[in-house]
């Protein structure tokens, strides 16, 4: 029986799929997405949960969860007190999504958390808005993602890369195109030249497996 809880969120959307990147692309999960977000990116492909959501009790959301991995994800969020729903999942595997504008280091104290951190590069048009000190509180557990639009972007991530390396030993590092943007393979190009061997290029599966703007996959 799932206990009754007094704290609630403003949710978008909670639905089953598999995860599309990531250290778990490929494996099924059950997604929470928050509704709002304090970031405007030019290629941002979830506007919808900007503002669209509705109040449910944590005790609501809990029994929508099917799988031992869940995935919260926005819209960003951190904009929402979400202390309370991680302490209920504790028995679940839980990846935080967020936008890397926000200081992750309150979320990391629960065992059962990884987050998986962005960093939005300049085609995004939200790189001031970046969060650096991140980079140095990102644990082996953790993920480091750039989103990348350009060659521009390939460049500035390989900079922060190389500023905060002492930081990174062990953390996986992905590099993801915006769809439809930049090439796969120009960002293989990149890394070779580079040799950047602890790097790893994904794709968002789901947008491959499904039309790329559906949503609840």
């Amino acid at each position: 029986m799932i206990p009754e809880f007094k704290d609630a969120l403003t949710v978008n959307e909670i639905f089953d799929s598999i995860e599309g990147e990531g250290i778990r692309a490929g494996e099924l999960a059950t997604f929470i997405r928050l509704c709002g977000c304090n970031l405007r990116c030019t290629y941002c492909d979830t506007t919808y949960a900007f503002t669209n959501g509705v109040k449910m009790p944590i005790s609501e959301i809990l029994r929508k969860v099917h799988y031992a991995n869940v995935t919260l994800t926005g819209g960003e969020p951190l904009c929402q007190q979400i202390a309370p729903l991680l302490r209920t999942l504790q028995e679940y595997e839980v990846n935080v999504e967020t936008n890397g504008s926000i200081d992750i280091r309150p979320y990391q104290k629960y065992d059962n958390v990884f987050l998986t951190v962005d960093y939005k590069c300049g085609f995004s048009g939200m790189t001031d808005r970046m969060y650096l000190a991140n980079f140095e509180s990102l644990r082996s557990c953790d993920v480091l993602k750039f989103v990348v639009g350009n060659q521009m972007d390939l460049e500035e991530a390989h900079c922060l890369y190389l500023a905060y390396q002492r930081y990174l030993a062990g953390v996986p590092i992905y590099v993801s195109p915006v769809f439809g943007q930049i090439e796969p393979q120009d960002i293989v190009a990149f890394m070779k030249k580079h040799k950047l061997e602890n790097w790893r290029v994904q794709l968002q599966l789901h947008k491959f497996i499904w039309p790329p703007s559906q949503r609840g996959v």
